[in-house]
Protein backbone atom coordinates (compact mmCIF):
# COMPACT_ATOMS: atom_id res chain seq x y z
CA UNK A 1 0.00 0.00 0.00
CA UNK A 2 2.85 2.81 1.07
CA UNK A 3 4.69 1.58 -2.26
CA UNK A 4 1.78 2.44 -4.31
CA UNK A 5 1.21 5.71 -2.36
CA UNK A 6 4.39 6.73 -2.83
CA UNK A 7 4.19 6.48 -6.46
CA UNK A 8 1.50 8.53 -6.89
CA UNK A 9 3.02 11.20 -4.90
CA UNK A 10 5.86 11.30 -7.07
CA UNK A 11 3.38 10.80 -10.06
CA UNK A 12 1.86 13.94 -9.17
CA UNK A 13 4.89 15.69 -8.26
CA UNK A 14 6.58 14.81 -11.77
CA UNK A 15 3.06 16.13 -13.48
CA UNK A 16 2.62 19.87 -11.35
CA UNK A 17 6.10 20.05 -12.07
CA UNK A 18 5.28 19.91 -15.63
CA UNK A 19 2.66 21.57 -15.46
CA UNK A 20 4.78 24.39 -13.68
CA UNK A 21 7.48 24.18 -16.77
CA UNK A 22 4.96 24.45 -19.36
CA UNK A 23 3.59 27.69 -17.33
CA UNK A 24 6.89 28.79 -17.24
CA UNK A 25 7.10 28.88 -21.47
CA UNK A 26 3.70 30.33 -21.69
CA UNK A 27 5.24 33.29 -19.61
CA UNK A 28 8.12 33.46 -21.29
CA UNK A 29 6.28 33.97 -24.68
CA UNK A 30 7.73 30.36 -26.04
CA UNK A 31 4.81 29.37 -27.96
CA UNK A 32 6.84 27.29 -30.30
CA UNK A 33 7.71 24.95 -27.80
CA UNK A 34 5.09 24.26 -25.91
CA UNK A 35 4.35 21.07 -27.92
CA UNK A 36 7.14 19.21 -25.96
CA UNK A 37 5.33 19.20 -22.79
CA UNK A 38 3.15 16.00 -22.38
CA UNK A 39 0.87 18.41 -19.96
CA UNK A 40 0.85 20.52 -23.31
CA UNK A 41 -0.30 17.12 -25.99
CA UNK A 42 -2.61 15.99 -23.56
CA UNK A 43 -5.22 19.06 -23.63
CA UNK A 44 -8.12 19.44 -25.85
CA UNK A 45 -7.50 21.62 -29.19
CA UNK A 46 -9.34 24.65 -27.19
CA UNK A 47 -7.04 24.42 -24.77
CA UNK A 48 -3.67 23.80 -26.84
CA UNK A 49 -4.86 26.54 -29.05
CA UNK A 50 -5.40 28.70 -25.45
CA UNK A 51 -1.69 28.12 -24.30
CA UNK A 52 -1.01 29.19 -27.83
CA UNK A 53 -2.93 32.19 -27.57
CA UNK A 54 -1.68 32.95 -24.62
CA UNK A 55 2.06 32.02 -25.04
CA UNK A 56 1.84 34.31 -28.19
CA UNK A 57 0.40 37.37 -26.49
CA UNK A 58 3.60 37.56 -23.77
CA UNK A 59 6.17 37.36 -26.95
CA UNK A 60 4.42 40.24 -28.36
CA UNK A 61 4.23 42.14 -25.30
CA UNK A 62 8.42 41.36 -25.43
CA UNK A 63 8.71 42.28 -28.71
CA UNK A 64 6.61 45.59 -28.83
CA UNK A 65 8.72 46.20 -25.72
CA UNK A 66 11.67 45.74 -27.69
CA UNK A 67 10.22 47.95 -30.48
CA UNK A 68 9.34 50.56 -28.39
CA UNK A 69 13.05 50.47 -26.79
CA UNK A 70 14.21 50.93 -30.56
CA UNK A 71 12.12 53.77 -31.27
CA UNK A 72 13.31 55.37 -28.22
CA UNK A 73 16.46 55.62 -28.87
CA UNK A 74 16.44 56.40 -32.57
CA UNK A 75 18.35 52.96 -33.23
CA UNK A 76 18.77 51.12 -36.82
CA UNK A 77 15.40 51.64 -39.20
CA UNK A 78 16.38 48.38 -40.55
CA UNK A 79 16.08 46.61 -37.18
CA UNK A 80 13.11 48.57 -36.21
CA UNK A 81 11.37 47.07 -39.54
CA UNK A 82 12.39 44.00 -38.63
CA UNK A 83 10.97 43.81 -35.20
CA UNK A 84 7.65 45.02 -36.36
CA UNK A 85 7.22 42.41 -39.42
CA UNK A 86 7.68 39.74 -36.65
CA UNK A 87 5.00 41.70 -34.48
CA UNK A 88 2.40 42.08 -37.13
CA UNK A 89 3.03 38.50 -38.21
CA UNK A 90 2.37 37.54 -34.61
CA UNK A 91 -0.69 39.66 -34.32
CA UNK A 92 -2.38 37.77 -37.41
CA UNK A 93 -1.29 34.46 -35.79
CA UNK A 94 -3.58 35.16 -32.73
CA UNK A 95 -5.93 37.06 -34.15
CA UNK A 96 -6.68 34.04 -36.20
CA UNK A 97 -6.18 31.79 -33.24
CA UNK A 98 -8.79 33.61 -31.42
CA UNK A 99 -11.42 33.09 -34.27
CA UNK A 100 -10.47 29.68 -34.24
CA UNK A 101 -11.86 29.92 -30.63
CA UNK A 102 -15.05 31.17 -31.48
CA UNK A 103 -15.39 29.62 -34.76
CA UNK A 104 -18.69 28.03 -35.24
CA UNK A 105 -19.78 26.48 -38.96
CA UNK A 106 -21.54 29.02 -40.37
CA UNK A 107 -17.79 31.10 -40.71
CA UNK A 108 -15.18 30.65 -42.70
CA UNK A 109 -12.37 28.93 -40.69
CA UNK A 110 -9.23 31.16 -40.71
CA UNK A 111 -6.02 29.87 -42.31
CA UNK A 112 -2.87 29.38 -39.75
CA UNK A 113 0.56 29.33 -40.78
CA UNK A 114 1.79 25.19 -41.36
CA UNK A 115 4.13 25.87 -38.16
CA UNK A 116 0.80 26.52 -35.64
CA UNK A 117 -1.26 23.87 -36.86
CA UNK A 118 1.32 21.65 -36.36
CA UNK A 119 1.30 23.00 -32.47
CA UNK A 120 -2.03 22.90 -31.92
CA UNK A 121 -2.65 19.93 -33.97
Amino acid sequence: MDDEKEAKEKSEKREAKTESDLDREIVAGEWTRLIRFKTYRQRSRQGRILAVYQALSNRLDQLVKAFYELARQNQSLAAAGKLMKEINYLRKVRDNLLVCLTWSEADVLPELPEEVEEIIG
